[in-house]
């Protein structure tokens, strides 16, 4: 269980209560091999996870039936809290990029939760809300310079000088809701600008500003 008392969702718990808390959620670990789908866009979940290794990708078909890349998990995050309190399907298809490993919860017994991983789940869920208003915020900048900038300045904010975004050049783009050849030459311009410095998903702003 030591591994378990270090996820966000058993925060404040010993060893001995997480196991009782594995019991009313219904807690299950996975080995997922990668290129499997564990929640499909359009279908509805009683059952919500934990990814504890790998990488996790949630994919969506857009209208003219390319798909694109909206979200990247890494180990840690949880994923389908939402959707098993709600009567809505998925919105996204979830694909294991790597081979992961997952902890399967559900369906879950509230009643029967602690109140400390109740307050953390709400928690969880509260932070993906605040999440979300962060994208829509940065797609509703126009230009593209500026969207860029805006996401990079809180990251640093939030994680020092040097960070390190948890996309690729592809989940990225998604994410800004920008074209995948377009944010790359924009990034290549900022920098012979002066503005930032990156290397793959390692970057730095330097201070120039805009």
């Amino acid at each position: 269980m030591t591994e378990l008392t270090g996820l966000p969702l058993f925060a404040g718990m010993d060893e001995k209560t997480v196991a009782e808390q594995m019991t009313a959620l219904r807690g299950q670990k996975a080995q997922i091999s990668k290129g499997s789908v564990l929640i499909r866009e359009g279908e509805k979940t009683e059952r919500c996870g934990i990814l504890l290794s790998g990488q996790l990708q949630g994919q969506q078909i857009n209208e003219d039936g390319a798909l694109s890349v909206i979200t990247t998990l890494s180990a840690g995050m949880m994923f389908g809290e939402i959707l098993i309190f709600s009567d809505h399907p998925a919105p996204v298809t979830l694909t294991a990029v790597t081979d992961c490993r997952v902890l399967w919860l559900g369906p879950v017994d509230l009643a029967r939760a602690d109140a400390r991983l109740i307050r953390n789940l709400l928690s969880i869920i509260g932070k993906e809300y605040w999440a979300l208003h962060q994208k829509i915020r940065y797609c509703a900048i126009v230009s593209l310079r500026k969207r860029i900038y805006a996401y990079l300045s809180d990251r640093e904010k939030e994680a020092g000088k040097e960070f390190t975004l948890p996309f690729d050049r592809n989940g990225m783009a998604a994410y800004l809701n920008a074209d995948r050849s377009a944010l790359s030459r924009e990034l290549s311009r900022m920098k012979t600008d002066g503005i930032l410095e990156y290397h793959k998903n390692q970057f730095r702003l330097t201070g120039k500003g805009l």
